[in-house]
């Protein structure tokens, strides 16, 4: 039922496979008794590392290695005489800008090199400090790879442009697994003691004693597993399915960006719109008659329960800093009525290079409701994601469908005027539809 309303909830996730790990280790005992607890626990508690880490531990190791290689790369072209910049997550060189996307940070490849060791230590039966040297030493490697992969992505931009990058990138990737791989296994081979055995000749032998009933037993517990499986599921399908049928419903609206000769369409690359995992957009920029500069991100999500954890990752406090944005102030959030429809809206002040930046965004919710400072929940303490978590599944929110429109605007000298220029931007581009009038349009974006 928790893992019904939120299925990347990460503590949910550890709590399922610790059961599973649990139920595994005592079918082994039933049948071996401790001896082959012993001898099977590293392969079955495996699985451990193959789980993604708890947000307070992933958020911000991603958030500081993006950041680190950044810098490591644009000091290093330095050295090469060329000209580049770091500003949060973006590297700005003569011909354009490369960003370093989260899948780049490098976390990918260190939880891998992280199961490599572990695994390899198990294989060649190493001691425990020279487990630990091989963690060590792994986790060093993808670091290493990584750092080379950015810097050889940057030399691509900087010889044959931005648009070169793609061409590159996967193949970039590879050379970290194939290296790290390479290396992991020769630093393997020079921590090995030489005649030691593997510890794969180890008799392990199940009881004999008592056969029939540790047969009986594992058959008991196999059927009392399967049966409290099938009413956990059958009593969340009945729970969420009589509490969605009291969630209410909200207008859907869409967001028709201006057309004119200073509209320009944003591309927003594929990776990112497989990050933020969204079913429909629009994005644009222009330069208005007054001069400011606006640009304007609309994303459409159908119900699911996925929604949740992209509004906690992607949202103006998480994002623009990663753009070379520093976030100087909150205003208090406030509610817009306009062509019908009840928007709660909160709003940023950011700064590029001491020149103010002006962020509004506001996320609807089509369907349930969601927290009004929903973009908080990134920066939550554990307990206070569990309580809300928990206050999800008593709700019965496991598939909220939400709008989100974000206008970034440049120009204005005071809050108050970019405030009430947002308000008429506002009320210009958001129309009453639904998606598949967005289907129908989208030749137009």
């Amino acid at each position: 039922m928790a893992a019904e309303a939120d299925p990347d909830w990460r503590p949910g996730l550890w709590f399922i496979v610790s059961l599973y790990v649990g139920v595994l280790l005592m079918w082994l005992w039933i049948y071996g008794g401790w001896p082959w607890v012993r001898h099977f626990a590293f392969p079955v508690c495996f699985l451990f590392l193959g789980l993604p880490w708890l947000f307070q531990i992933e958020y911000p190791l991603v958030q500081g290695l993006m950041r680190l290689n950044t810098v490591l790369v644009a000091d290093s072209l330095h050295l090469l005489d060329v000209t580049a910049e770091a500003a949060g997550n973006i590297i700005r060189l003569p011909n354009g800008e490369l960003g370093v996307e989260e899948a780049c940070s490098g976390i990918l490849s260190l939880q891998a090199s992280l199961m490599m060791g572990c695994l390899l230590g198990e294989i060649y039966w190493l001691t425990l400090r020279r487990r630990i040297l091989l963690v060590i030493a792994c986790l060093a490697f993808a670091l290493i790879g990584n750092y080379g992969r950015t810097f050889f992505l940057a030399l691509v931009a900087v010889t044959d442009g931005v648009g070169a990058v793609a061409r590159w990138h996967d193949t970039a990737g590879l050379s970290i697994l194939v290296f790290t791989a390479v290396s992991a296994w020769l630093a393997c081979l020079f921590l090995r003691t030489p005649n030691v055995s593997t510890g794969a000749s180890a008799k392990i032998e199940a009881k004999q004693d008592g056969w029939v009933q540790q047969t009986q037993l594992a058959q008991r517990l196999a059927l009392a597993v399967l049966l409290a499986t099938g009413l956990a599921e059958a009593g969340t399908q009945a729970w969420f399915g009589w509490k969605e049928s009291k969630i209410p419903h909200h207008p859907e609206w869409i967001a028709n960006l201006p057309q004119s000769d200073a509209f320009k369409k944003i591309i927003i690359p594929e990776v990112t719109l497989q990050a933020l995992e969204c079913d429909f957009n629009r994005a644009g920029e222009w330069r208005d008659k007054q001069g400011w500069d606006w640009s304007v991100y609309w994303f459409g999500y159908k119900p699911k329960a996925y929604n949740k954890v992209v509004m906690g990752w992607h949202n103006p406090d998480k994002c623009l800093p990663s753009a070379g944005l520093r976030k100087d102030q909150d205003y208090p959030d406030f509610t817009a009525s306009v062509n019908g429809l009840d928007f709660y809206v909160q709003p940023r002040k950011f700064s590029m290079q001491n020149t103010p930046v002006y962020v509004f965004w506001l996320v609807y919710p089509i369907s349930g409701t969601l927290p009004h400072v929903i973009n908080n929940q990134a920066d939550s303490t554990f307990w206070e994601k569990f309580r809300s978590h928990f206050r999800d599944v008593w709700q019965g929110n496991r598939g909220i469908g939400v709008e989100t429109l974000e206008v970034v605007l440049f120009g204005p000298t005071n809050y108050e005027t970019a405030q009430a220029a947002y308000l008429k931007l506002l009320k210009d581009v958001t129309v009453p539809g639904t998606s598949i009038d967005v289907l129908a349009s989208k030749n137009s974006y």
